[in-house]
C-alpha cells in the first residue's frame, strides 16, 4: 500500500511544474509516471525506516501526517533530481526538514501516530538480563 498517491502529490505541486519535474526532455507535455512513482517509493522507504520497530509496516490505514510527510519527501526528490542545480523553493526546503524531523521525534517516541491498532512491534528474538546478587534484602531495607 502506497503512502501517498498521484492524486496528493498533484495536490502539492502545480501540473506543469510536475511534468517538469518528472521529465528530462523540456518539450515533454505529460507527467514520467516511472520517475514520480520512484519518488514515492523512495519517500515511503524513507518514512518506514523511521517507523520500523515502532509500527507494524506497512501502515493500514494511512495516517493523514504519514501521508503529508511522504508527499513532502516525494516532493523534495523531485527537485533534487533536476540536474540545472538550481536553488529550491524555500517551501520545499521548510517542509522536508520539518518531514525529517517529525519523522525522528516519532522514531524517538516523542510523538506518535495515533494510530489505533499501531502497537510496537514486537522484537525478533528473545531478551536476557543480568542482575548482581542483592547485598541488602529487604528484611535489612525495612528497618531504614
Amino acid at each position: 500500500m502506497r503512502y501517498c498517491a498521484l492524486a496528493d502529490l498533484q495536490l502539492a505541486i502545480p501540473p506543469q511544474t510536475l511534468i517538469w519535474l518528472s521529465n528530462d526532455d523540456e518539450a515533454a507535455t505529460a507527467m514520467n509516471q516511472a520517475v514520480i512513482e520512484e519518488s514515492v517509493r523512495q519517500a515511503q522507504e524513507l518514512v518506514d525506516a523511521h517507523l520500523r520497530g515502532r509500527y507494524s509496516l506497512p501502515l493500514d490505514p494511512v495516517p493523514s501526517t504519514v501521508k503529508d510527510m511522504t508527499v513532502n519527501l516525494a516532493r523534495h526528490w523531485l527537485y533534487a533530481r533536476r540536474p540545472e542545480g538550481r536553488d529550491f523553493p524555500e517551501a520545499v526546503t521548510r517542509t522536508y526538514k520539518a518531514a525529517l524531523q517529525m519523522l525522528e521525534a516519532i522514531r524517538d517516541a516523542r510523538l506518535t501516530l495515533g494510530v489505533p491498532t499501531g502497537q510496537a512491534a514486537p522484537e525478533p528474538g528473545e531478551m536476557k538480563v543480568r542482575a548482581r546478587t542483592r547485598h541488602f534484602g529487604s528484611d535489612l531495607l525495612v528497618r531504614y
